[in-house]
């Protein structure tokens, strides 16, 4: 069962027997979705989310399902497969002589910079040029974090090495990772049949820890019911207003004269949010920037919407700054 069901069900059952008296009296005068905005308020609440992670390994992140994570040192020249399973984090693969691009961030194309961040990887592909070896995965950059701050390129993958024996441009790719081919099989069997992330780092070790992965996930609630009591003061409140766009496209202000209009209807709406990962994103600057993902379901009279969405965000003094989100 996925870790949000459990929390969910653990909620419940807290609030049930240990305000059974409060909540018969709320349900009564009230009605049902009242006692529902009870439950949203505990959500929204950072205490509660540390209680319900605290054995579990959120250092590499908090994933409701289980995942692999593909974690890169560029300076160490280090690459790790990371397992996490319900709270457990475990390493099942290692390499010391990664080769990666040029030091730095990438920032435009043919810069010859292998990204620092984090993003999804595909499943295995044939290149069709030796040079690439084997076979490859290709990672999501650029993202729309990447796009929201000028970044250019693309065709970031995870490859192995040509397969004539020659050198991968004297010992450094064109952006890319590359792994030993001998050891290319043996990373597809770890992650073929997992979703997978891809994190890179530039020489600094990029963590969490329960105290971040807390605030963040009572700050996504807390945000998540501003919107659905149509709050716009508070909803924006939760907006960087000088780095945000919007699927790299509407820029903050558009984007809050759009939600102020929306939200001047008073629409009666309801929102969940399910399949939860929060992941802290390596960056440059060392700022305390994560990835949060989740499925949302948004219904409305006038509008409903069912998938994935992402955002990225800052967290700085206990606050959610979004800065990007498609």
């Amino acid at each position: 069962m996925k870790l949000l069901l459990r929390v969910l069900f653990s909620l419940v059952f807290f609030i049930i027997f240990a305000n059974a008296s409060n909540l018969a009296k709320i349900y009564l005068n009230e009605g049902l979705e009242a006692v529902e905005k009870v439950l949203e308020q505990e959500l929204a609440s950072k205490e509660f989310w540390a209680k319900e992670l605290k054995d579990k390994n959120v250092s590499l992140g908090y994933y409701d399902d289980n995942v692999a994570i593909v974690l890169t040192n560029k300076g160490d020249k280090i690459i790790r497969v990371f397992y996490y399973d319900d709270g457990k984090l475990e390493r099942k693969f290692i390499q010391k002589d990664v080769l990666t691009g040029l030091a730095g961030d990438k920032e435009i194309e043919g810069d010859l910079k292998t990204p620092i961040g984090f993003y999804e990887l595909g499943k295995k592909f044939y290149p069709g040029d030796p040079y690439y070896g084997p076979f490859a995965f290709a990672t999501t950059y650029p993202n729309v974090l990447d796009k929201t701050l000028g970044k250019t390129g693309s065709g970031i993958w995870i490859h192995g090495y040509p397969l004539d024996g020659t050198r991968i441009d004297t010992y450094k790719t064109r952006g890319c990772i590359a792994i030993h081919n001998e050891l290319l099989e043996d990373f597809n069997k770890l992650v073929a049949d997992r979703k997978t992330y891809a994190m890179t780092e530039e020489k600094d070790k990029i963590t969490t820890n329960i105290d971040e992965v807390s605030t963040l996930l009572a700050n996504l609630f807390a945000w998540k019911e501003s919107w659905q009591n149509n709050d716009i003061k508070k909803y924006l409140s939760f907006y960087d207003q000088k780095v945000f766009k919007h699927n790299n496209k509407h820029k903050y202000e558009q984007f809050a004269k759009t939600k102020e209009r929306i939200f001047s209807r008073n629409e009666k709406k309801v929102i969940k949010f399910s399949d939860l990962s929060i992941s802290p994103y390596p960056n440059a600057k060392n700022e305390k920037i994560f990835r949060i993902g989740f499925y949302e379901d948004y219904n409305a009279k006038n509008y409903k919407f069912k998938g994935n969405k992402v955002i990225y965000v800052r967290l700085q003094d206990d606050k959610m700054q979004i800065l990007a989100e498609q």
